[in-house]
């Protein structure tokens, strides 16, 4: 691959700078023959002296071409910089002549002999003059080529927002094809580059954001690009809107050209028209589409993913070492940016990212020692994962039904405590509790039930092997039945437990999260576990059994042997491979430096919701209280009295009307997995009353005011369509 690399820009070099160096060899050497000959004019007869001079001039000529392209090189006159030359590279130039010019000089003086000093001087400024129309000459005839192809060819117009490089290769790529005939016809200087009146690539720059407007007047602008890989968040608003006024397409290209290569070519660039995102409500009349829950990526988490893959770690490696160390900052300190380098053994071993949070979830009792034989409380209303993590451990499920109504304060489907408590036996090793939609559970009442039952409770004894002697150890230092937190919707999420406000990660024996592509934080697929810490027993050796089941019981990870002499390595269990990227580390690193906002928005969008929900009459999930901060993952409904026709005809009339719902969830006594293991949801009757009349309405970041009203709106008219005049009466 190495090997590859380096023919390639060989090749790269002979094609597009060897004729520049052949140009740069004939120029120097013209300039100064240019230049004895001036110093000689009017003379009748040029005579020996000239004759002289002119050999030492041929004599210099290899010697001075080896010293002009060496130097012209290390001033980086070449790889292609005459494409875009400016005012630095004209600086690079002249430093560049100045220092080859003192090389003439002495190089002449010490080993021929010496020249007139007029020579001198307009050899020098001579060479000045042909190296800078070299690389400016091909410039301008590029420019003027373009602008002739540009303004006699029929095409789109556009308006390109951004001045730097990002715009001048969106240029290049616009007018390499010749398929879709877009036409830059002016810039937007978002970043305030100085830009304003000048040309790039012979496309006049307008002004700033405050220009957009009569731009589109101006120049007949049908589309609108983004170049800007920094755009701010209002002005892109702002485009937003204006594109939906006017019906103009708008296309944010900024995450693929900011990290190409130059010399993209025409093939590339259309390419590039294919993957990019597709035009914003770009025709008069189209119905808005409302999808239930896409993720919200930026530019920042594009751009370091393509940094992650450009560093060669693209498994496990320093991108997901500093997401764990972040991730526990944030658990701890509620600080989604804290600094974490300035003391990584504080936060290193705490949290452990793996590929999914049903694998966390399932390590997670692994670690506890869960095996056959055990009981495993589960809540009948949660997702399979809350419940499959304990059966790929051979252990038995025990379903829970729900309190009726869901919690009296934030309508969320807890489990009912006393059925909870009633359900305990000595075999109960551990209960999972879920913080369903990002509410969190009533964990006081969860640890007052288990240590009220400590006397039930048997720790597992050894089996003398390293796991089993780890999870011994912590059975007997909890001293009684585990809370396994499934806390997949839960990020960001606290809660005042015992008198004091903790976070989710920081309040169960073990938790688990999840981060999937739906999920308010997201790395594509991913997840990770953490534990509060155990009396007796080091972080360090729990977090390195985690390491060994996610990686085949490998005792090195990719990252540890790449330690000089470090390649041995063991393999100490028959495990499981569930690690996570670089690539989904690097991810989550932009996201977390995002998340703040993220849930700022989600809990304005919410207060939409709520205003909306309350006037017609239906519950909904309360993600605020005064003793919890939910991180508003989902927005449940529920409508009181209606039937499931009713609550699908719902869901279908709002999908009609662009509107996606979801339901959250089917319970799991209801599905063929668990009814062929004994489970009815006859069995579970507060269960299957809170499933039977709710919808889940779309809850994400990307989600504008107008949307959110447009939400809100159709839902009012589907619940007056589905329920007659019942919903009058309850308004």
């Amino acid at each position: 691959m190495i090997t590859e690399n380096k023919s390639n820009k060989v090749i790269g070099f002979v094609r597009n700078d060897l004729w520049i160096v052949i140009l740069d060899v004939v120029a120097v050497n013209v300039a100064y023959l240019i230049a004895l000959f001036a110093r000689f004019i009017g003379y009748s007869q040029l005579g020996e002296l000239f004759n002289s001079y002119l050999n030492s001039l041929f004599l210099f000529m290899p010697f001075y071409s080896v010293i002009c392209i060496t130097v012209f090189a290390l001033f980086k006159l070449y790889n292609g910089m005459w494409r875009y030359a400016g005012m630095r590279d004209m600086n690079r130039i002249l430093f560049a002549s100045g220092i080859t010019s003192v090389a003439h000089i002495l190089g002449t003086w010490i080993f021929l002999q010496r020249m007139p000093l007029t020579y001198y001087f307009l050899g020098a400024v001579f060479q000045y003059f042909f190296i800078s129309i070299i690389r400016l000459g091909k410039r301008v005839y590029h420019m003027e080529k373009a602008k002739l192809i540009r303004y006699r060819s029929p095409a789109e117009n556009v308006m390109i927002i951004g001045a730097g490089w990002n715009a001048r290769n969106l240029m290049s790529f616009l007018e390499n094809d010749r398929e879709h005939n877009f036409r830059p016809v002016c810039l937007i200087d978002d970043a305030n580059r100085g830009m304003t009146g000048k040309l790039m690539n012979g496309v006049p720059v307008i002004g700033g954001p405050e220009m957009v407007e009569k731009g589109i007047e101006k120049f007949k602008v049908r589309n609108i690009y983004i170049a800007s890989a920094f755009l701010d968040n209002s002005l892109r608003n702002k485009l937003e809107e204006v594109c939906k006024e006017r019906y103009l397409n708008l296309r944010d290209y900024a995450g693929y050209i900011a990290y190409l290569n130059n010399d993209v070519q025409a093939d590339t660039a259309d390419a590039l028209l294919r993957i990019v995102k597709p035009p914003i409500k770009n025709e008069k009349g189209d119905k808005r589409v409302i999808p239930f829950s896409p993720p919200d990526i930026s530019e920042k988490e594009i751009g370091e993913v393509v940094e992650a893959l450009r560093s060669g770690w693209i498994t496990t490696g320093p991108r997901t070492k500093l997401l764990e160390r972040r991730l526990a900052a944030f658990i701890e300190t509620g600080n989604a940016t804290y600094n974490t380098e300035i003391d990584p053994a504080v936060w290193s071993n705490r949290v452990v990212c793996l590929n999914s949070a049903t694998a966390a979830e399932e390590l997670n009792l692994r670690i506890l020692g869960i095996q056959p034989g055990d009981e495993i409380i589960v809540p009948a209303y949660t997702y399979t994962a809350s419940a499959s993590a304990a059966i790929h451990c051979g252990a038995t499920v025990k379903f829970v039904d729900i309190q009726q109504g869901g919690d009296k304060e934030t309508h969320a489907p807890e489990m009912d405590y006393e059925k909870l408590e009633e359900a305990i036996t000595p075999a109960t090793k551990a209960i999972i509790t879920v913080d369903l939609g990002g509410i969190v559970c009533d964990y006081d009442r969860v640890f007052d039930i288990v240590e009220r039952k400590k006397s039930l409770f048997t720790p597992l004894e050894t089996d003398d092997t390293p796991l089993g002697n780890l999870s011994s150890r912590i059975q007997h230092t909890i001293g009684r039945i585990a809370v396994v937190a499934d806390c997949a919707h839960s990020l960001g999420a606290s809660r005042v437990v015992d008198g004091q406000r903790k976070s989710c990660g920081a309040i169960a024996d073990f938790s688990s999260f999840s981060f999937h592509a739906v999920k308010n934080f997201t790395t594509a697929e991913g997840g990770a576990s953490t534990w509060k810490p155990l009396d007796g027993i080091e972080n360090s050796e729990i977090y390195k059994f985690y390491q060994l089941l996610s990686l085949h019981g490998q005792s090195k990870d990719a990252l540890a042997k790449t330690k000089v002499g470090a390649w041995e390595y063991d393999i100490v269990g028959p495990w499981y491979k569930c690690n996570m990227t670089d690539i989904m580390a690097a991810i989550g690193l932009r996201q977390l430096d995002r998340y703040p906002d993220l849930l700022s928005r989600r809990e304005a969008i919410i207060r939409q919701y709520d205003m909306i929900c309350n006037q017609l009459g239906l519950d909904h999930l309360v993600h605020h209280t005064d003793g919890m901060d939910s991180s508003n993952h989902l927005y449940l409904v529920r409508v009181p009295g209606i039937s499931v026709e009713q609550r699908n005809q719902i869901i279908e009339k709002m999908a009609a009307q662009g509107v996606a719902t979801n339901v959250h969830y089917k319970p799991l006594p209801m599905m063929t997995a668990y009814k062929e293991l004994g489970w009815d949801i006859v069995g579970f009757p507060n269960t299957y009353a809170y499933y039977e009349n709710l919808f889940t309405l779309p809850l994400h970041t990307l989600l504008d005011d107008e949307d959110i009203k447009y939400v809100c709106e159709t839902l009012k008219k589907v619940i007056s369509e589905v329920l007659g005049t019942h919903v009058q009466k309850v308004c």
